[in-house]
């Protein structure tokens, strides 16, 4: 009987130590809320028909945005990771507050660039090719 309690209870504890992980894994992950079409485009670039034209045009977006994109990922990162550790220190509730309305602002900010990229996607496709990309960002 004592080892089944001690076996149960190892398991309790090893399950609340995976949940701990997961959770400080994703705040370490960026996940956004709005879709992220170009890793799509650039894979299934064939899938979707785009002319050499429309390929290069991408492209040049891409050069342009996704540095500022990946900055703007890690800044929300940064950000996560300061709320989550401000909460364990025992910061004021104010003081985390603020850490958190400074997230929302870079995630916005994020989410809006993320919106011009996909209104740049939406004016070099035609129609035809963007309901394929849309029907591939959704299939599984």
């Amino acid at each position: 009987m004592k080892t089944l309690r001690t076996l149960a209870l190892s398991l309790v504890l090893l399950s609340s130590a995976l949940a701990h992980a997961g959770e400080r894994q994703s705040l370490e992950t960026y996940v956004s809320p709005a879709p992220s079409l170009m890793p799509i485009l650039v894979k299934q670039a064939d899938a979707i028909g785009l002319t050499a034209e429309q390929q290069a045009r991408l492209a040049e977006w891409r050069k342009v945005a996704q540095p500022k994109r990946v900055e703007m990922e890690k800044a929300v990162i940064a950000d996560r990771l300061a709320v989550n550790q401000a909460v364990l220190d025992g910061k004021s509730n104010i003081a985390v507050q603020t850490l958190v309305k400074s997230l929302q602002r870079k995630e916005m900010k994020l989410v809006v660039a993320k919106l011009a990229c996909r209104d740049y996607v939406t004016k070099t496709l035609n129609k035809e090719q963007m309901a394929k990309l849309v029907t591939l960002y959704g299939a599984p």
